[in-house]
């Protein structure tokens, strides 16, 4: 993990200190508790969250967590005091990214690749979950305006066992099909113990073992996939993203790079430098097929991936295309108490 002044911030943000927190993430706290937008959307999980066993997303509420390659960029990140989320009240629209000038898709992986070498995957310390924190934005209506405020905001959350990445459920999240948060985890647990480590239930073990030749790996990846095995590459882009998105923190340098080879091979890609409004820099590789953009971040200070973004009116309106949904990524291991989860009384 890198020692940058971010992740420095954050260390010492947790160590226990007397006095009240500082206002804005109190407020920032009192937003994601309470606060819901009278537009918001019926859907609270994340576009490019990976399916899993149970499906509980909630606004997050951080304690005690080591940020993983944190995104920055603005949106308010867990823990991070020195960034909040706007009240409604604020304008929002800065929260957008800002995209400059262009980059070879080519030069943009090869970068990647190059900061990820020498970087080991994260390792989770007993009794901790991989939890991802989600900054969303997304626009409504056919025809968004660019620039605009966006419809809703907020920030998304999950947490997950790191063997086989199996979900928790949250706290506040009810019986599903007539199952209970417990009944829900005990049921994974089982489907992870009957099929051992796959494409199902990455782990990093398994996630190590995967090939490191792309041909190779699509092979496997496709023997896996559900569905037909030729898919256009559109499909193809977000089923990659997809995976990337669930296990990047456990996942080898190598093995990233191979994925890395399969999206840079498919048509209809270009990249560009993103700022967000803090300035931070991301690389987005972006995939046009029609009107419809599909577009990966990546952070070229680690080369893991950093976000998604979802955009319309591409190409074949002859304008800019506008993003209608944008994805911070921050990953986290936390301890398991602080997220309230039914782990302890769950059957294992």
């Amino acid at each position: 993990m890198t020692d940058d002044a971010d992740l420095r911030s954050v260390r010492e943000f947790h160590q226990d200190r007397p006095g009240p927190a500082p206002a804005a993430l109190d407020r920032v706290r009192r937003r994601v508790q309470t606060a819901t937008a009278p537009n918001a959307p019926r859907r609270l999980l994340p576009h490019w969250a990976p399916p899993a066993a149970t499906a509980a997303v909630v606004a997050a509420v951080v304690v005690g967590v080591t940020l993983l390659g944190t995104v920055g960029g603005g949106t308010w990140q867990p823990s991070d005091p020195a960034s909040s989320a706007p009240t409604a009240t604020e304008d929002r629209s800065e929260l957008w990214l800002k995209y400059g000038a262009r980059v070879p898709v080519a030069a943009v992986f090869a970068e990647l690749d190059q900061v990820a070498a020498g970087a080991a995957p994260a390792a989770p310390r007993a009794g901790q979950l991989l939890c991802s924190y989600t900054d969303v934005l997304t626009r409504s209506g056919p025809s968004p305006v660019p620039g605009s405020d966006p419809a809703w905001s907020g920030v998304l959350a999950r947490c997950f066992e790191p063997e086989g990445l199996i979900e928790i459920p949250a706290p506040v999240v009810g019986e599903v099909k007539g199952q209970s948060p417990e009944e829900q985890l005990a049921a994974a647990r089982d489907g992870f113990a009957a099929a051992g480590p796959g494409w199902g239930y990455p782990t990093a073990a398994w996630l190590a073992t995967l090939p490191t030749d792309p041909d190779l790996l699509l092979a496997d990846f496709r023997a896996a996939s559900r569905g037909p095995a030729e898919v256009d590459d559109l499909t193809r882009w977000q089923q990659y993203g997809r995976f990337l998105t669930r296990v990047d923190p456990l996942l080898p340098a190598a093995q990233r790079a191979a994925f890395h080879r399969l999206l840079g091979g498919l048509d209809g890609l270009t990249a560009v430098e993103a700022f967000t409004w803090s300035g931070k820099r991301l690389l987005a590789v972006r995939l046009t097929s029609g009107t419809v953009c599909d577009e990966l971040l990546f952070n070229p200070g680690t080369g893991r991936l950093a976000g998604h973004v979802e955009l319309t009116g591409g190409s074949a309106t002859g304008g800019e295309p506008v993003p209608v949904r944008q994805e911070l990524l921050g990953y986290a291991f936390q301890p398991a108490a602080s997220w309230g989860s039914p782990s302890a009384t769950a059957r294992r």
